[in-house]
């Protein structure tokens, strides 16, 4: 395949969410220490995972649920630890295994790349800072900064023409089936699918390649 750009996704792409929340989820322990019983404690982990829905569950839901199914010797306020989740988790981002040396071997190759990522400016900035992605980065584009959010092929064709690259020839990477992949197939893209070991069930649209893991992509 001749190609010489790529445009990645961040969460659960780049950016391995699995691992800085548990990250966070630590934080939240020692930060909270004296209002959770031991009980609590103990199963936080298994909670924080279960009801954060790869971070597409709204924060306040999220947060109010955590609040209704762990004890607590007093409850925090709502807004003090939605906020403390905004201020705190973008700084706990970790890198998906190996992600620097696939970023290396196409950066020497001369290899144009790019984020396009929905969400909010400062928690996804703050996320790319916490990763030192810049340098690798011809264009970050997130959705806040300018109203338009992927699946919609305007905000992939924006990222195309501020790293002045060809759809054609463009990759674009995503672990969301229909986020990333569908939005990537009507943008002229080509799309392949970070699938975490999943299978694709989708019938409809598919996506050019199916990688298990960010390093596979250097096989491409």
């Amino acid at each position: 395949m001749i190609f010489d750009t790529i445009l990645f996704d961040l969460d659960d792409t780049i950016h391995d969410r699995n691992r800085s929340l548990c990250k966070f989820v630590d934080l939240f322990k020692l930060k909270y220490s004296d209002t959770l019983d031991y009980n609590s404690k103990l199963i936080m982990k298994d909670i924080f995972f279960e009801i954060d829905h790869q971070g597409y569950k709204p924060r306040e839901e999220m947060f109010k649920e955590l609040e209704d199914r762990i004890s607590w010797k007093y409850k925090p306020d709502l807004k003090e630890l939605i906020d403390f989740w905004n201020v705190e988790f973008p700084k706990c981002a970790e890198p998906m295994p190996n992600l620097y040396n696939v970023l290396d071997y196409f950066n020497d190759k001369n290899i144009k790349m790019g984020i396009v990522t929905n969400g909010n400016s400062d928690f996804q900035n703050t996320k790319i800072d916490k990763l030192n992605l810049r340098k690798y980065m011809k264009t970050i584009i997130v959705s806040e900064e300018i109203g338009i959010r992927k699946p919609d092929p305007k905000i992939f064709h924006l990222a195309l023409s501020k790293i002045n690259s060809n759809n054609k020839t463009t990759l674009f990477v995503g672990d969301n089936s229909l986020i990333d992949i569908k939005g990537a197939i009507d943008s002229s893209l080509i799309p392949i699918w970070l699938s975490h070991g999943q299978e694709w069930n989708i019938k409809s649209y598919t996506p050019k390649y199916i990688i298990n893991n960010i390093s596979e992509l250097m096989q491409i």
